[in-house]
């Protein structure tokens, strides 16, 4: 029988208002068969069945007391969810009503409490027609809105465009977060002053990535006889040559912008017209010859000799001493004699007198002064400069205007632009551009020229414009228009370029690189070669992303920036040691991503990474080998993430640790239920009464459970909270408090009972373990669609966590099918 007659007969059976069902678009468990179809109607009269002989007697015993009409408590009525068609129109609600009788928040303690059998049959037959109904409806989950870069993106993608890290984005204002993490689309706004930002940003980045190369730092200086100084015993020539008696020697300073080639002239020579050539020297500033000048006889009056030599100099300031050689000397052996004999003393008394203006000597006997120097000329660096351009430069600048220096105009503009230009839109704008792209862009640089700007100046003018272009600030998924057999709106696949977009910004947060590109370009992107890309990036450094970005969103490592531990309490908590708490937790993430390790061990593991601070901090060793190394913790109280200083200090009051912050924590990021918000009017602890002035923390929890508005919530909440009690507010291991010895002691429900962190770790990581797993599927899906999900995802959720089940859940693999799930390739149509 035709799978839509099928579903057709099971929905009369089912009192459904017509036909309400659409197979699942999930492309992992492609349609190869339609015994499929069969089998996905199976499921859904199973989970009816089940619902209604089992879920919603629950219900209706439990719950319509207090929620059976449209006034009931919390404004809910649960007496409608007997008809399946009204699951099927507020799944979102059911789901809410699974969380809270999962955590066990209702029903309260004072109504008719469930058996823990009865709970756990309620819990999995809310579960089963979640399930089943999400997977058959007609409504399918929403697309990401069209979003823009939020800060990291653009940093990260600046980085990898142009192998600069600028991080131009640090000076935007702060991403709003939606759904845990700021990579929302629904919650990226464009605001004026952030238009303002980006306009900095892309001049601030183009004036780096394109330098005009008659901008590069240049050294011409010619150093004239005031700028000359003299040690010894000389005179000054009515055309201010500096004579020099046989023991005396020039000196001068000079600053070198740039390691180089330096051509360097000596003008002067020596006194005696009938003397053979004098040698002089150039030494630098630890006293090592430089060059060797050969000078004839000056040539009287205010003339002199000349000769050029070329060496390298390093980018810095120089003190040359300029000396008659009179002896063989060796260029890069020979030092100088008197080098060390210009003391502090001695070079500001030179500088001081320099102020005043030379005054020629007189006349002098000649014959006392045989060298005579005039000037010192220096020009560079010579030659190619390529290297003092920035890789950037290099890979844009494919091709270079021709510039007539007769009409001073640039020619074949537009030409050479488009050829420097069209590769760059192409990885800016992350897909193929067209040749009137490009000529929009390179008419830029064109306009710039006419304007007298150099061709450099104008492609920085075109850099900026394309960094302001939408292509470049947004990702735009635009589906194409395709229809289902019945002529409808369907699903449509993402475009290649699109795949490869959205699979880099999940796992790099940055733009796709040439090799995701050029697959994409060849419309290779699917099947082994799209799995091969997400292995191989994974690899990558710029993988560290999804520990920076995700985990630390996550897990909510981000809440360490600003945390305030109490200074005099806490004297070793500083700035540095957060950012070491934070980069531990980041680490031990992505070395089980990278090493494809149980997602479980993230809460069991029994090692970590460590800087010699936080191990220090941790009363650990450290070998110092490397700034971060593992560490062994099968010796110490301390397992996987829950007794990691990062969590254990985020979640705790600047002066105390807070068991119900830390339960809560649980609850929410490895347990993935949420607990209810409190009723109005409940008091926060401080002001419940309290036992007394030497009362324990447990104890004054104790009391505020006996509200019974509190208790619903509390009762598993502080549990896994006390769990935690071994350690301080910020993460130290302690054995007691000034008021009494720790009890790190919890329950449970189920009467599973635990001593200290590393056992709550071991018992959440085994019983929980497809919690957890649920949990960061949830959350893998959430990050990589920026989007929150809907109920109807749920289906996806639970078919990764079904694909991943045999092997632990282990995280390269949830990553695979995350990138397989229809959501993550497809734009989602309702029907």
């Amino acid at each position: 029988m035709p799978f839509r007659a099928i579903m057709f007969l099971l929905s009369i059976a089912l009192c459904f208002a017509g036909n309400r069902t659409a197979v699942a678009q999930q492309e992992a468990t492609a349609e190869k068969a339609s015994g499929q179809h069969e089998d996905v109607s199976a499921d859904l009269l199973a989970s009816v069945e089940l619902w209604q002989n089992t879920g919603w007697p629950l219900v209706e015993r439990l719950c319509v007391d207090c929620h059976g009409s449209e006034d009931g408590d919390a404004g809910l009525n649960l007496n409608v969810y007997k008809d399946i068609q009204s699951i099927d129109a507020d799944l979102g609600s059911v789901e809410r009503v699974l969380e809270i009788v999962r955590f066990g928040a209702m029903p309260p303690d004072d109504a008719d409490l469930p058996s823990d059998e009865e709970r756990k049959a309620l819990v999995e037959s809310l579960e089963q027609i979640l399930y089943s109904v999400a997977c058959n409806s007609r409504r399918a989950p929403s697309n990401a809105t069209t979003r823009r870069l939020n800060r990291s993106e653009y940093n990260n993608t600046i980085r990898d465009l142009f192998h600069i890290d600028l991080r131009p984005a640090n000076a935007f204002p702060s991403d709003e977060v939606g759904g845990g993490f700021d990579n929302n689309g629904d919650v990226l706004t464009l605001s004026p002053l952030l238009m303002e930002k980006y306009f900095e940003a892309a001049e601030e980045v183009a004036s780096h990535v394109i330098i005009d190369p008659a901008t590069l730092p240049k050294l011409d200086a010619d150093l004239a006889s005031d700028r000359l100084y003299v040690r010894g015993e000389s005179k000054t020539g009515s055309f201010n040559g500096r004579f020099l008696a046989p023991d005396a020697y020039v000196w001068t300073e000079v600053d070198v912008p740039v390691d180089g080639e330096y051509s360097v002239r000596l003008y002067g020579g020596v006194t005696d017209e009938k003397a053979e050539p004098g040698e002089f020297g150039i030494f630098d500033n630890d006293g090592i010859l430089l060059a060797k000048y050969k000078l004839k006889y000056y040539g009287g009056s205010g003339g002199s000799q000349s000769e050029e030599k070329r060496f390298r100099l390093k980018k810095g300031s120089y003190r040359f001493q300029i000396a008659p050689l009179t002896e063989d000397a060796e260029v890069g052996k020979t030092k100088f004699k008197q080098h060390g004999d210009l003391t502090k003393e001695v070079i500001d008394k030179q500088h001081a007198d320099s102020k005043k203006a030379l005054q020629p000597s007189g006349k002098f006997d000649i014959e006392k002064y045989p060298h005579m120097v005039r000037r010192l000329s220096l020009d560079g660096p010579r030659g190619s400069r390529k290297d003092e351009l920035p890789k950037s430069h290099l890979e844009i600048v494919r091709k270079t205007a021709s510039y007539d220096g007769g009409k001073k105009q640039w020619k074949n503009v537009v030409e050479s632009a488009s050829e420097c230009l069209k590769p760059l839109m192409r990885r800016a704008f992350r897909g193929p551009v067209t040749d009137d792209e490009v000529k929009q862009f390179a008419s830029l640089v064109e306009i710039a020229t006419k304007r007298d700007e150099s061709y450099y100046r104008g492609l920085q003018i075109a850099v900026t414009g394309i960094l302001m272009s939408p292509r470049f600030l947004f990702r735009v998924e635009t589906p194409a228009e395709t229809e289902n057999a019945e002529g409808k709106a369907a699903d449509s696949k993402l475009t290649q370029h699109q795949l490869a977009t959205r699979l880099s910004y999940f796992l790099w947060s940055s733009t796709p690189d040439e090799a995701l590109l050029k697959d994409a370009d060849e419309g290779k992107l699917k099947g082994k070669v799209i799995e091969d890309h997400v292995r191989r990036m994974l690899k990558d450094d710029r993988a560290d992303a999804l520990g920076s970005e995700f985990a630390a969103q996550w897990l909510g490592l981000r809440n360490l920036n600003g945390h305030e531990a109490d200074e005099k309490l806490f004297p070793k908590y500083n700035d540095s040691l957060a950012n070491a708490m934070s980069e531990e937790t980041e680490r031990l993430f992505m070395h089980l991503v990278r090493e494809n390790r149980p997602a479980h061990e993230l809460l069991t593991a029994d090692y970590t990474f460590l800087n010699p601070q936080l191990a220090g901090f941790y009363n650990t060793q450290h070998s110092g080998k490397q700034q971060f190394e593992r560490v062994s913790l099968k010796s110490t109280p301390r397992r996987g993430v829950l007794s990691h200083a990062s969590v254990l200090t985020l979640t705790s009051n600047p002066n105390r640790t807070s068991p119900v912050q830390r339960g809560k924590w649980i609850l929410e990021n490895i347990l993935g239920t949420p607990p209810p918000d409190p009723p109005a009017g409940v008091p926060e602890l401080e002001e419940t009464q309290t036992a007394d002035a030497n009362a324990s923390f447990r104890e004054q929890l104790e009391i505020h459970r006996a509200d019974p508005s509190c208790a619903a919530c509390h009762r598993v909440m502080d549990q896994l909270g006390f769990g935690l009690e071994q350690f301080d507010a910020v993460g130290q291991f302690r054995e007691s408090t000034t008021k009494s010895k720790i009890d790190a002691s919890g329950e449970l429900p189920g009467g599973r009972r635990f001593s200290g962190a590393a056992d709550l770790a071991e018992m959440l990581g085994n019983s929980e373990k497809d919690a957890f797993a649920r949990t960061t599927i949830r959350r893998l899906l959430t990050f990589s669609l920026g989007r929150e999900l809907s109920p109807a995802d749920r289906c996806v959720i639970e078919l990764i966590a079904k694909n991943t089940a045999k092997d632990e859940y282990r995280f390269t693999d949830l990553i695979l099918e995350v990138v397989r799930s229809s959501p993550f390739q497809n734009h989602l149509r309702s029907n």
